[in-house]
């Protein structure tokens, strides 16, 4: 056994030990019929007006916010007053955000679901806690454990910080090179590998006490905008090419326990007999195929319901109603909260909505706040967050999957590099963040590794100058 093979048995032993820490972290086990005789007996006591505010779910920051600041109140009483059953959170400490969290659970009447977007870990949206590199290096790096270890460590973090739902992982096949809206988000297009890695994730957050989120249904990984019409965008492909390919890759999300999937306003015309309408609101896609088809019984949320255009083609209230009809279980991010409980309430009094058809979502997702046993403990230990998010075991996981997931796609006879005939290298870096360490790490590495390097680094608003100055560099380089 190499040197190389040892460390890494080393090091994933020592993680595996280290994740199972008994505070706070390791969640109380709810049965189902526990979590079920919950969820019934406390949906039989809400009113039409607390059931619909479950399913709304409001945007917040996670940064230190002072205790009459007039943002913090309004949070409280969505919270206190209204009854909203779910936050998602951007920004912030780790202690900022569990002392947030702790209000706002503090505040209500009913444990909130609190989640966040760990696409890169628990580090892309707290500064602080650990950041791991995206979807696509965990690919290339191809290792299942690597993905586990990684989806651990997000859910001991998350929990120690108060929350409870991940919208991730993304399962967007990218079928398209040129394609922008996914990029490294993507674990690519080897639909057998995203298949062993999601089983990977979904299996690290589940046994450390958060649930995870399948997105964006139907795929966005390969889809047209029409430029008369950005309202529209669409996958223009036949249904059994989208059913062998993104359905395909929300199949092995779902079949690997996700508890939620998260919808996206994208329609595909050829699944759904032609109809022009997203899945956020096309009963054919939401249920007929993600549900019927598929196989999903879990919790469908939408995605944002405050874009524009969204709400210039629906309407900020009405695209929560047609959401609701569609299938689904949560409404995000809707325009106005208050608003959209009173709509939805309307709608129901009205007859339009059946109102078991909200009975049926809330007792969902009652159900799953009892087996996190948040019905029983919906507050984290503030005191404990400093020894376990962030930590340095933590970080050497995202590094090795860093390292591990470096790839030479290309050589054009320039690697490795020669020292012996490159005496002049010009090294220039683009960078948006006047405090990324990168640039000037990078410099020194090379400039230890080579006797003449010449390294700058451009970013916006920078002095003009300088590209004067890296143009004559360029002229009299080996290697740029």
């Amino acid at each position: 056994m190499n040197t190389r093979m040892m460390n890494s048995i080393i090091l994933a032993a020592a993680i595996s030990l280290a994740l199972f820490i008994p505070q706070s972290t390791a969640q109380t086990s709810v049965t189902h019929e526990e979590a079920q005789r919950w969820a019934d007996e406390t949906l039989a006591g809400l009113t039409l007006e607390e059931k619909v505010a479950q399913i709304i779910c409001v945007d917040i920051a996670g940064n230190y916010i002072a205790a009459d600041e007039p943002r913090l109140q309004r949070w409280i009483e969505l919270a206190r007053d209204h009854g909203v059953g779910g936050f998602v959170f951007y920004g912030g400490t780790p202690r900022d955000v569990a002392h947030l969290l702790n209000r706002l659970q503090k505040a209500a009447k009913l444990p909130i679901l609190m989640s966040a977007d760990f696409e890169g870990g628990p580090g892309q949206q707290v500064t602080g806690a650990t950041e791991f590199p995206a979807n696509m290096a965990f690919a290339a790096a191809g290792s299942e454990d690597l993905m586990y270890q990684a989806a651990c460590i997000g859910a001991i973090e998350g929990r120690a910080m108060g929350i409870h739902l991940t919208y991730t992982p993304v399962v967007d096949l990218s079928l398209r090179p040129d394609n922008p809206c996914e990029s490294v988000r993507s674990f690519g297009g080897n639909i057998e590998l995203l298949g062993r890695l999601v089983r990977a994730y979904v299996r690290g957050y589940s046994e450390h006490g958060m649930i995870t989120t399948a997105k964006h249904f139907p795929g966005r990984g390969d889809i047209k905008i029409l430029p008369e019409f950005p309202e529209f965008r669409y996958i223009d492909k036949s249904a059994e090419h989208v059913e062998a390919n993104e359905f395909r890759a929300f199949k092995h999300a779902i079949d690997a326990g996700v508890v939620f999937v998260m919808s996206e306003h994208i329609a595909v015309p050829a699944a759904a007999d032609g109809s022009l309408l997203p899945a956020s609101v096309e009963g054919k896609l939401a249920t007929g195929w993600l549900r019927d088809k598929l196989g999903f019984e879990g919790i469908l949320t939408t995605d944002d319901l405050w874009y524009d255009h969204v709400v210039a083609r629906f309407g900020d209230v009405e695209v929560g109603l047609l959401a609701l009809e569609a299938g689904h279980d949560i409404l995000l991010k809707p325009k106005d909260p208050v608003a959209m409980i009173a709509g939805v309430v309307g709608a129901v009094r009205a007859g339009r909505i059946p109102e078991d058809r909200i009975d049926l979502s809330v007792r969902k997702l009652l159900y799953w706040k009892a087996r996190l046993n948040l019905h029983k403990e919906r507050l984290v230990d503030e005191d404990k967050v400093d020894s376990l998010v962030g930590t340095p075991d933590h970080l050497e996981v995202a590094q090795k999957v860093a390292d591990e997931s470096l790839t030479l796609l290309k050589n054009d006879g320039i690697l490795p590099l020669p020292a012996d005939r490159l005496a002049r290298i010009v090294n220039i870096s683009v960078q948006k963040d006047d405090g990324d360490t990168g640039p000037a790490r990078l410099a020194a590495e090379l400039l230890a590794a080579f006797p003449n390097v010449r390294s700058f680094t451009l970013q916006p608003g920078g002095n003009p100058a300088v590209y004067d100055e890296i143009k004559a560099a360029i002229a009299d380089a080996d290697l740029v």
